[in-house]
């Protein structure tokens, strides 16, 4: 799931295509099923990909990860030991399904 899909799509004067940074539909997100936790292992610092790989089985979650525990970033504002809530995959295929940007 590609992140960039929740951003507007805006066309500058020099008609350039670019993501609408300001606008997104992310803050839509929300958990409706129990979420699973994890701690952070030494291994996982700096690499929100790892965990998104030992969560899900692939590493295309990593910034939902992030989001959901306000993570802005992963060089500093992960550490050892914190506990990560989770989100159901149920709840992610929803919100794609829901929110993506056309």
């Amino acid at each position: 799931m590609d992140r960039t899909k929740f951003y507007v799509k805006t066309t500058t004067e020099d008609d350039i295509e670019e993501l609408d940074y300001l606008y997104n539909s992310l803050s839509n997100f929300k958990m409706t099923y129990d979420p699973i936790y994890y701690r952070v292992e030494e291994s996982d610092l700096t690499r929100p990909d790892v965990i998104s790989y030992r969560v899900y089985d692939t590493v295309r979650y990593w910034w939902l990860i992030c989001y959901v525990n306000g993570i802005d970033d992963a060089f500093h504002d992960l550490f050892l030991g914190q506990l990560l809530q989770i989100p159901n995959l149920i709840d992610v295929y929803t919100f794609y399904k829901q929110y993506k940007e056309r």
